[in-house]
């Protein structure tokens, strides 16, 4: 008779999966934005442009079905919504505040109704690409993950109620229901005006990407998933085997047009990854991901993708200007960007995350009374 696999309360490889996701935030911004790219020959550039092209959506979707995964399988049966709400504030508020502050004073300011929107994260509400993706562009996301966020102790009971025989239904419903967005979006959406180059209307790439509700979709599936792997209702797919899949599945998703491709086509193969990085690591057969290396990396990750933006958007206009490159210098130059990036992310982690999250996601614990002593002697 075999002993049942006991499951761990940390999945490293999980972690660790998240600093590479997040450079695939930076090189999607580096090879596609037209300001920030340092490729002199127009051909490379085009090149790179394309196959960086959905770099950025797949990042996103993993990290929105990730999330939903490890807020499940670390919920605790003692936790409440305030408590949760807690960390989650501290967790990722001071980064916010930080890197707000500073991309509005390198931006040279904004409206303050649109500063205000992003500082309290709501930006991705409003229908124009101008304001959610305004000041640190990047906090779109994070305006999507603060609504997921309210919801979830709510949304945790529903999934913790869905019978162990009907998980997979549950799981293909939050499928089918992120694949719909994008085919809403067409028949709802006003069709003008239209984004340059992609020729989507703006409306429709806003509720396709930007909106939360279309969004939540991918996280409940990540919440679902996780159920399913605690259940041991997983696939035996290994973690290299959701890679090759995702990486050649990606080739497909570069000719899939917006809106149908900034979602829907990134969310089964990010969903396998995140699924078998979970059950890779249950089994115990992670090596690289679950490494200390790749562990550090994935905990400095969040702080890169907030603070990746400092570098390129304003670091490259004030040290290089408007100059182009040479192909190899221009590959060293996007190569140094990273590295860059990822030092502002290690101090801002040791600076303002780390530090801040310690001492405030959690009460301090209440002062010990003082027990009167009895003495055992007559008097």
């Amino acid at each position: 008779m075999t002993s049942p696999v006991r499951l761990p309360e940390r999945l490293p490889s999980l972690t660790g999966l998240r600093f590479f996701a997040a450079v695939g935030v930076i090189l999607f911004h580096a090879f596609t934005v037209p300001p920030i790219t340092v490729f002199r020959d127009e051909k490379v550039n085009l090149i790179l442009a394309f196959l960086a092209s959905k770099m950025g959506f797949v990042a996103l979707t993993f990290f929105f079905v990730l999330s939903g995964f490890v807020l499940t399988w670390s919920a605790r049966d003692d936790d409440t919504p305030r408590m949760f709400y807690r960390r989650r504030f501290f967790r990722i508020y001071p980064n916010h505040v930080v890197t707000w502050a500073a991309c509005l004073i390198l931006l040279g300011g904004a409206p303050a109704w649109v500063a205000l929107l992003n500082l309290l994260l709501v930006q991705s509400w409003v229908p124009r690409l101008e304001v959610a993706s305004s000041v640190n562009i990047v906090t779109w996301s994070l305006s999507c993950e603060v609504f997921f966020y309210a919801l979830f102790p709510f949304l945790l009971r529903g999934v913790q109620r869905i019978p162990r025989s009907k998980l997979w239904y549950g799981a293909m419903g939050a499928l089918l229901t992120t694949l719909a967005m994008p085919f809403i979006a067409v028949l709802t959406m006003p069709d003008h005006p239209t984004i340059p180059v992609v020729n989507v209307s703006t409306y429709e790439f806003w509720f396709s990407y930007n909106f939360p509700i279309a969004r939540l979709g991918e996280f409940v599936l990540g919440m679902v998933l996780a159920r399913i792997v605690r259940e041991r209702m997983w696939f035996r797919l290994p973690l290299w085997g959701a890679l090759v899949i995702l990486g050649v599945s990606y080739f497909g998703m570069l000719a899939v047009p917006i809106p149908y491709g900034v979602v829907a086509a990134e969310v089964v193969p990010s969903a396998l990854v995140v699924l078998a990085a979970a059950t890779t690591e249950i089994r115990g057969t992670n090596r690289f991901f679950g490494s200390r290396l790749s562990v550090w990396l994935g905990n400095i990750s969040y702080a890169l993708f907030m603070s990746h933006a400092i570098v390129l958007y304003w670091g490259r206009p004030f040290f290089l200007g408007d100059r182009k490159f040479s192909t190899p210098v221009a590959l060293g130059l996007v190569a140094l960007a990273v590295g860059l990036s990822v030092l502002l992310a290690w101090l801002l982690y040791i600076t303002v995350e780390r530090p801040i999250a310690r001492r405030w996601s959690h009460p301090a614990p209440a002062p010990a009374r003082a027990v009167p002593v009895v003495s055992s002697s007559g008097a």
